[in-house]
């Protein structure tokens, strides 16, 4: 069965208006936050540091794809490194430009997953995708935990920031152990699929082929299992996405120093984990910019970095691993197509010389 998943369409106009408006909001909160302070704050920072924070970024991005890989080698995947974590690169592009909490972005991994690859295995796939994204969330949880603790027992943040965090802590802790079900469960995931599919051919008026649609789903079902036997593969992939957090988490850290600013690396994760989370929802602005610049500066600021500084060290933390990332992911893209583009052209040049003869 050939494999007919494919790469999510990017709006530009629309993208672009919304990143604008996300600007705009921005623009307003550093209006009345003071932007003049925050601007003098930003030429202080030392560039040698801020570099340094541009590393771990990618840094953080390669562990994460390496933590894919680990995955994907157990289904005998043969993509390059350099392909995988392009693919990742990719893949946040897709998630910043395409709201749609983050599965635009996983698309994207099958999708170069299955042409790199030249198979036709989106059962095993998807697999390799949903495991990942379980096991990236293990440190992402820890580190929450740690930080709110941190931020309850130590500092003197207000109730209303440690509220915040913990509800956030909350959701995300319902959404992905409903995910871990689906994936699971014996008939969680058909359940869901064939009520949306149900849906589907009542309101666009279409047949699904349903018998298809239980035979994948069998298929993917039976991939995570497999996958969950394999307890050296999960330690080696959950030994990267932690790598890949603490590099991510570590920007931060990073980026203050730069200003000559102390911040604690545990008060740090509690914030992380809440910018993490509103860029993953399906809202309307792109990364959510504009909503996650203003409620991470509110809340490095609720903790007691003075706000000028808040402002400043988010300004320079999404440059990092929002806009820049985005850029890259948006060149790692374009390449991966044309690569892809070049590899069906040499394919039916191949075809058309064995006909030949």
């Amino acid at each position: 069965m050939k494999s007919d998943i494919e790469l999510p369409t990017i709006h530009p106009k629309k993208s672009i208006a919304l990143i604008a408006v996300g600007l705009f909001i921005y623009s307003l909160y550093l209006y009345y936050a003071g932007y003049q302070d925050a601007i003098d704050t930003l030429r202080s920072a030392a560039i040698s540091l801020f570099a340094l924070a541009v590393v771990l970024a990618l840094l953080g991005v390669l562990c994460d794809a390496l933590a894919w890989r680990a995955i994907a080698l157990k289904f005998n995947y043969k993509v390059p490194v350099k392909d995988i974590f392009l693919i990742y690169l990719s893949c946040g592009f897709m998630n910043n430009l395409i709201p749609s909490g983050s599965f635009s972005g996983e698309t994207t991994r099958v999708y170069f997953l299955e042409k790199l690859d030249g198979g036709c295995r989106i059962d095993q796939s998807s697999a390799t995708v949903a495991t990942t994204r379980i096991i990236t969330a293990i440190p992402f949880f820890l580190g929450t935990a740690i930080g709110l603790a941190y931020l309850d027992l130590v500092t003197n943040a207000p109730p209303w920031a440690l509220a915040t965090c913990y509800a956030i802590a909350l959701v995300l802790l319902l959404l992905n152990a409903t995910f871990f079900g689906i994936c699971f469960a014996d008939n969680w995931l058909e359940i869901i699929a064939f009520s949306i599919i149900k849906h589907a051919e009542r309101i666009l008026h279409v047949h699904i082929d349903q018998n298809q649609c239980s035979r994948i789903l069998g298929r993917f079902h039976h991939s995570m299992m497999l996958l969950a036997e394999h307890k050296r593969t999960l330690f080696i992939s959950t030994f990267w996405a932690l790598a890949g957090w603490l590099c991510m988490t570590t920007v931060a850290v990073v980026v203050f120093r730069s200003m000559g600013v102390i911040v604690s690396f545990w008060a740090v994760l509690a914030v992380y984990s809440v910018m993490i989370f509103l860029q993953m929802l399906p809202i309307f602005l792109p990364g959510g910019v504009g909503l996650v610049d203003i409620v991470m500066s509110t809340l490095f600021t609720a903790i007691g970095i003075p706000v000028h500084t808040a402002v400043a060290a988010t300004i320079l933390i999404r440059l990092v691993q929002l806009w820049m990332l985005t850029a890259i992911g948006g060149l790692a893209t374009a390449y991966l197509v044309k690569k892809i583009n070049r590899k069906n052209l040499v394919t039916r040049a191949e075809e058309r010389l064995a006909k030949g003869f």
